[in-house]
This record gives C-alpha cells, sequence and structure tokens, in this order.
C-alpha cells in the first residue's frame, strides 16, 4: 500500500510541474529546487520528488547538471490549430453502419470457422517456430507456407510452379501494388467494366491509366482488347466478377495469344475459385499458359476469412529476380504468426476438410435463397446463376432509382450493393430492371427468408 501512495504522490508532482512547465510558469533554464528543498516545501518523501524528476528529465521537460541540480529545458509555444480539433472530433463521432441482414459479397459465415483447431496450431506455432517469430521474415513469406501453397494450387488449380514464384501478402490489394512496381511506370491496364472497383480505384489513385473493357457472354472482350492496346489486363476468369460469366476456354487460348503476341501480361484474379457447385472446379488460366503470360492472384478471405489477411500471388519467373531486387530490405506486412498457422492447417488436411464443408454449407445456403427469391419476386426476377463462387447477380423489375435503391436498403438496415458499384460509369436510372449482386456467405440460413421479404420491400415498396 505504501508503494501506490509514493507512486500517486509521484505522479501529482510529475503532473503538476509539466503543467507549469508548458504554461511557461518557469523561465527558461530556471533552476528547480533541489529535491530535498522540493520534498520539505511538499511534505512529501524525497524519493517521490525524485521519482517526478527523473520522469521530467526522461521526457525532455527538464536538464540536469553535475551537482548543481535541475533546470527548465527551453520550449516554444505549442501551436493549436482550434479547426483541427474541431474537425477530429467530428470524424471521431462517427459510428459504422450495422446492418440487421448482409447480402455483402465481400463476407464470409465465421460460424463453421474451426476455432480449437486454428488456436491448436497457433500454440504450436508459438512452441516450435520461435527462430521465424523473433526475426524479420523473408519478404516472400516463410517458404514452408510457400511450398503447402505450391502443392495446394497444383491439385486444385492445376498450376505447376515452383515456391520460389509465390509472394505472400496481406491481400491481393497489397500485392498488386506490389506487382505494379515491376511493370514499366507508364503501363496501361485494362480492367473489366463492370468489376472490382478496388482495383480500379487502387491503379487510378496510383496515377496508373486504366482502360475499361466491356464483357461479352465469354466475358472480357478480346475485340476491346485489340483496339485498346493495354500492357496488361486484369480478369476473373473463373467466374467473372461481379456477373458470374465462366470464360470459355475459346476466349481463355484467345487471351493467352494475345499476351503472347504483344508480351503482354494478364493478371488472373482467382479470387472464389474454391466454390463451385454440381460440376468440378474450372482449371485456372495460369494453368493454360505456357509462354509466362499470366500473373495469378489467390486468396485465403474467401476460403476462411477477409479478416486474416493472407494472400499470395505467384510470378512468372522472369519477375521473380526484379521482385527480389527491388525488395530485398522490404519488411513484409502480413502476420507471420497467422501465415506459419495457415501452413500447419494446410499441411495437415485441416484446410482441406473446412473447404470441403463449407462447399456443402454455403451449396445449402446458396440453393434456398435462389429458391426464395423465385417465389417471392415472381415474374418480376431474373436470376444469372453460374454455379459458382459465393455470390451471383439478379435482375429485378423496380420502379426505384439505383440511388434510391441504395438509400432505402439502408435505411432497413439490409445491406446491398447494386451493378453500380463495379461500373467505370454509373448506370441510367431510367430502365425498370436493375442489376444487383446477391451475395449469401455472411446471413444465416434461418434469417433468409426475413432477409429476403426486407429486400422485396425495399425494392418493390
Amino acid at each position: 500500500m505504501q508503494d501506490e501512495k509514493n507512486s500517486f504522490i509521484y505522479r501529482q508532482i510529475y503532473k503538476r510541474l509539466k503543467d507549469d512547465i508548458l504554461s511557461f510558469k518557469y523561465e527558461s533554464h530556471e533552476k528547480l529546487p533541489s529535491k530535498r528543498g522540493m520534498a520539505e516545501t511538499l511534505n512529501v518523501s524525497v524519493n517521490s520528488v525524485k521519482s517526478a524528476y527523473e520522469q521530467l528529465l526522461a521526457e525532455g521537460y527538464i536538464y540536469a547538471k553535475e551537482r548543481k541540480g535541475y533546470f527548465i529545458e527551453p520550449l516554444d509555444q505549442l501551436i493549436i490549430d482550434p479547426e483541427a480539433q474541431t474537425h477530429l472530433r467530428k470524424y471521431e463521432e462517427g459510428t459504422p453502419q450495422l446492418y440487421d441482414y448482409s447480402f455483402s459479397h465481400m463476407s464470409t459465415d465465421m460460424s463453421e470457422f474451426p476455432v480449437d483447431i486454428w488456436t491448436k496450431l497457433m500454440k504450436r506455432v508459438f512452441n516450435n517456430y520461435e527462430y521465424y517469430l523473433s526475426a524479420i521474415p523473408n519478404i516472400k513469406g516463410p517458404v514452408e507456407l510457400r511450398q503447402s501453397i505450391a502443392k495446394l494450387v497444383s491439385y486444385q488449380r492445376g498450376i505447376q510452379c515452383h515456391p520460389e514464384q509465390i509472394i505472400i501478402g496481406s491481400g491481393t490489394n497489397t500485392l498488386l501494388k506490389r506487382l505494379m512496381q515491376l511493370l514499366p511506370k507508364d503501363v496501361e491496364i485494362g480492367v473489366e467494366n463492370p468489376g472490382y472497383s478496388r482495383f480500379r480505384n487502387l491503379l487510378n489513385e496510383a496515377g496508373i491509366n486504366t482502360i475499361p473493357l466491356e464483357l461479352d457472354s465469354k466475358g472480357v472482350s478480346i475485340r476491346q482488347i485489340k483496339t485498346a492496346d493495354p500492357n496488361a489486363v486484369i480478369v476473373t476468369p473463373s467466374h467473372q466478377f461481379p456477373t458470374g460469366i465462366i470464360m470459355p476456354v475459346s476466349r481463355r487460348i484467345d487471351l493467352l495469344n494475345w499476351a503472347s503476341q504483344t508480351n503482354s501480361y494478364i493478371i488472373e484474379d482467382d479470387y472464389d475459385s474454391e466454390f463451385k457447385y454440381q460440376t468440378d472446379n474450372i482449371p485456372s488460366l495460369y494453368s493454360f499458359d505456357k509462354n509466362e503470360s499470366v500473373i495469378y492472384l489467390g486468396t485465403f478471405s474467401k476460403t476462411l476469412m477477409p479478416g486474416l489477411r493472407l494472400s499470395y500471388m505467384i510470378l512468372p519467373t522472369a519477375l521473380v529476380q526484379k521482385f527480389e531486387a527491388h525488395n530485398f530490405d522490404m519488411i513484409p506486412d502480413f502476420s507471420m504468426l497467422n501465415a506459419l498457422t495457415l501452413n500447419l492447417m494446410i499441411k495437415e488436411g485441416y484446410y482441406e476438410k473446412y473447404v470441403k464443408k463449407m462447399h456443402q454449407y454455403y451449396g445449402r445456403k446458396r440453393e434456398q435463397l435462389i429458391e426464395m427469391l423465385q417465389r417471392e419476386f415472381q415474374g418480376v426476377i431474373e436470376i444469372k446463376d453460374t454455379q459458382a463462387g459465393l455470390h451471383f447477380m439478379v435482375e429485378i423489375d423496380s420502379p426505384y432509382t439505383y440511388s434510391e435503391i441504395e438509400t432505402r436498403a439502408q435505411a432497413a438496415k439490409l445491406e446491398l450493393y447494386t451493378i453500380n458499384r463495379f461500373s467505370v460509369k454509373a448506370l441510367k436510372e431510367n430502365s425498370d430492371k436493375k442489376t444487383l449482386i446477391m451475395g449469401f456467405s455472411k446471413i444465416k440460413i434461418e434469417k433468409l427468408h426475413d432477409a429476403v421479404q426486407c429486400l422485396k420491400k425495399v425494392l418493390l415498396g
């Protein structure tokens, strides 16, 4: 109790002196009373005064001269901008939007996540991987995880690559930034329209010219690619985002031939290829490539959870040394603890088992949602169902504009995204048919009925 009392007194002395110094009640270089003198004045112990002086000395409020005592450090008046304080308070008052129901395409269902297994594996990492956890990691990521991913993509996606070609990152956006550092500064990138807006925005903010490429029934238009003549294109061939189009082999060959003939790169975003219903997985575009034209982006955000922040990039061998040279002194941005835990999960079969379980779970949820939508929106809905991924696209006759739908959904606490979010230019509002992106991974099966009823009120009134 005595120690707590002394600590409390020392903090009081320290705070009072600090406030007086910042209020300029002392002159610069003014000598403070001796420790004993201050203790007698305040009727406290010398140790309390000593602790207060030492804290002020450590923080730079005072300085000491041997055998002469403590003196006030010269300080400038701190400039305080009242506008900055006002803006900060306004910012802090904001609260995130909370939803009763979510048709988000960006989330996963965490209720089935094997928390016990993940925790058990994480403990093993702490016990067995001290040499990794206590050092600056390799910019590419731990070789064990890269080896596990190389095996995983070999039998799941038909990709033959060396672990040295694999780069681990804290998300595909981060990896895309690193990739852009390897390409010419004046590079022009073709992007699908509609397509993944985060990639498009990231590139535009980095000053990279993006060229919107329209889609046809087979995916991104080869005619438009040849006309625009970009240096690279970003595509989602296994499940086009957001339309769901699966690129047939004829278009894949056309795309690869274009890249080979023009010495261009194809960036394949394979964001949710693990979930294909009623048929086998579609092979990756990378697996068709014989000329090292394809750069592959994969992620664990859809199979596990977005908050894990672990994705990977597979580079053509020609870019591997360039990446190593450019990043030789960089520190990676992912969690080494999560990376090593994920490696054990893959290596010991837990990952594949969990993906199979979620494949069945999401399949049931998807079927039930489609049945409910068809029943509740009879005659006014068209479901663009490609039986793949964690979302599908629908067209619904609605009297409301896109902006009105978005406002009504927010008011109803329904998380809902329209095609406008993914289009380079907002679509015209005068068409009765409105295109929506229906994600089904986050919403619970038992809430599907109520969520569809809420959606009906938002769209039809």
